[in-house]
């Protein structure tokens, strides 16, 4: 077997802490071995990694992730990740390229950190568009143990062979990943469908896919739809154009037209609703729990976690979704800084912006500005910007308002419960 790279940094902070359950995120590989048509790491990564177009794989030191893990829960050196680890907050396995893909079938680094989390009996939820490994028992016997904290999302965006073959490359078929769903299930691990990016053209046979996902033991389902890098150079415009012969529609075009963002492009709120709240429904009739990662429609979600992860596993609850969630419950719709504040500070109070690991920062003119600050400060700021797009005001458009200061000066938000239809 070919010596494979090591030094690829994970764990890492997404840079959607704002809003993210499980804002500790993990990749075995800094490459996916799959060429799907849609993926929104390629942007990022062909212009920030010479590698990457190369298709040069470097791997997580295995090691070094077991002493960062066994260092935090044994109280042996102060790291970043420490107290998130300590409570065994769940960790996202699979944020950036796929962990279970064709290259760990050819190097199995997946399957040795696999081992160790089992050791620790540390909670995971796990994105996968592979199958292979559901046929393998040196990875289903480990699966096996873990239904009471192991999740899987397994991704498939249509029920069609032809167009999912077409953009999903290297990707094994709809049936065959609903067969893996199967497999996973059997052992009692919780999998939820995981309908992400849904593209208009594409993905509209979603009743389909729900159905045949729940028949094969899926206990729920999450969405977000396809968010278009406008800034896109001739490589990408290649992907948008052949993506856009399946769709039936110029893409590029569509979300120069239906999107308010410039850069990276969501499409808007309204152009979503009925299909979101159709799919809803028939997560109902299904008996599926439902979950929008979408920024739009967020507050459809049945619980907190986007990712679907069961109600009873152990996540992060200090980030605007769950400050949804609580608007959402609450009869009079308010929401405030303090709710979700204190679990925030615990896992990122005392990290620095300037060199939070894998944060995306931007630029070193933003890393200067924001030298003294903290993550936990950083998502405070969104929060008391209601002009800001990344506040909870504008990014669920408008379903958070903005109604005041409390006694701190921090703003008072109330749900908008006749927009959200809750």
């Amino acid at each position: 077997m070919r010596i494979i790279e090591k030094g690829y940094e994970s764990p890492r902070w997404t840079g959607e802490i704002t809003d993210c359950s499980m804002p500790m995120t993990f990749d075995t590989y800094s490459v996916c071995s799959y060429n799907c048509l849609y993926c929104f790491a390629f942007f990022q990564k062909a212009h920030n990694s010479k590698d990457y177009l190369k298709r040069k794989v470097k791997c997580v030191n295995v090691e070094s992730v077991k002493k960062l893990f066994l260092d935090s829960l044994f109280g042996r050196k102060k790291h970043q990740f420490k107290n998130y680890i300590c409570d065994k907050v769940t960790m996202q396995w699979g944020g950036m390229a796929d962990g279970f893909d064709e290259y760990e079938r050819q190097y199995g680094v997946s399957l040795e950190l696999l081992r160790f989390f089992d050791t620790i009996d540390y909670p995971l939820s796990i994105s996968t568009k592979a199958t292979w490994f559901t046929k393998d028992n040196r990875y289903m016997n480990l699966i096996a143990k873990h239904s009471h904290n192991w999740h899987f999302k397994i991704s498939i965006i249509t029920n069609d062979p032809i167009k999912a073959k077409s953009i999903e490359r290297g990707v094994d078929l709809p049936a065959e990943r609903l067969e893996a769903i199967k497999r996973l299930t059997g052992l009692g691990i919780p999998v939820t469908l995981r309908l992400r990016p849904y593209i208009i053209g594409i993905s509209d046979d979603y009743r389909i896919l729900m159905a045949k996902a729940k028949d094969n033991g899926a206990d729920s389902v999450t969405t977000e739809f396809f968010c278009l890098e406008s800034r896109a150079d001739e490589r990408l415009k290649m992907k948008y154009a052949e993506m856009s012969k399946y769709a039936g529609y110029d893409i590029y075009e569509f979300y120069k037209k239906h999107s308010h963002q410039a850069g990276y492009r969501r499409l808007n709120y309204q152009i979503k609703k009925d299909i979101i709240e159709d799919m809803k429904q028939t997560a109902v009739r299904l008996g599926m729990r439902f979950y929008v990662s979408d920024a739009h429609h967020k507050e459809k979600c049945d619980f907190t976690c986007c990712c679907g992860t069961p109600p009873d596993f152990k996540i992060s609850k200090g980030h605007f979704a769950q400050a949804i969630q609580i608007a959402k419950q609450r009869a009079d719709g308010i929401v405030r800084w303090s709710d979700i504040s204190k679990e925030l500070h615990r896992y990122v109070g005392e990290v620095n912006y300037y060199n939070a690991i894998g944060f995306n920062t931007n630029s070193n003119r933003n890393r200067a500005q924001r030298l003294e600050q903290t993550l936990y400060e950083f998502v405070k700021e969104y929060w008391n910007t209601p002009s800001s797009d990344k506040s909870p005001a504008k990014y669920f458009d408008g379903i958070l308002q903005p109604i005041g200061l409390d006694e701190e000066n921090n703003v008072v938000y109330k749900m908008n419960k006749q927009k959200a239809n809750v």
